[in-house]
């Protein structure tokens, strides 16, 4: 069983979720969207750990309690970790660097997305839901994607911003000062703006 979201839904679910949250979030001056808090308002705790050796999976959405391997960098082998049920797990190497910061937040917010949209799908399965860059996206993930974007860079703000930063400045390097204002990758703001053809 899967559940299908439109693009307007997932918009509808990221507005619902910021307004719930501080309204000024979804209306207000751009800023950046205060991920982590958003994610322990749902009740959901963070856990940062390395989840691969090589890197491969960057976030887990745990539905169920049970064990998950997480490498250890100090052994240099792979141990289970305990995890309750409501747990995003984020590889800690995303902490390491602050070039790191927009992969980190958007990790975050795909994970939350998991869990807003998801959990019905999941829970009671023994599955997680896991992001790993450079895989064939399942609709699951390209759903998890739009409201991580949706939730980070909410639209009213984005066009806010583009309105106000858009004069004097090249593609380039409006994506370059948008993607700082609202603490993103240059790679998420463009796709957010071309998306809604800003761009």
């Amino acid at each position: 069983m899967r559940k299908y979201y439109t693009e307007p839904m997932i918009e509808s679910i990221a507005r619902r979720v910021l307004d719930s949250y501080d309204a000024r979030l979804y209306r207000g001056q751009p800023c950046a969207i205060p991920i982590e808090d958003l994610i322990e308002r749902h009740g959901l705790t963070l856990e940062f750990q390395y989840l691969r050796k090589n890197g491969r999976i960057l976030g887990k959405t745990i539905f169920d309690c049970g064990l998950e391997a997480v490498y250890d960098m100090e052994q240099g082998q792979y141990t289970l970790f305990p995890v309750k049920a409501g747990t995003i797990l984020i590889d800690a190497s995303l902490c390491e660097e602050e070039a790191s910061t927009g992969r980190l937040r958007f990790t975050e917010s795909h994970e939350l997305a998991h869990w807003i949209m998801h959990k019905g799908l999941y829970t009671g399965t023994g599955e997680s839901a896991a992001l790993q860059p450079a895989v064939k996206e399942t609709d699951m993930e390209v759903q998890a994607n739009m409201l991580g974007s949706a939730l980070l860079m909410p639209m009213p703000m984005v066009k806010r911003c583009y309105y106000q930063l858009r004069g004097g400045r090249d593609d380039q390097t409006l994506v370059h000062d948008m993607a700082e204002v609202f603490q993103v990758s240059r790679q998420a703001m463009r796709i957010r703006l071309v998306n809604h053809r800003l761009m």
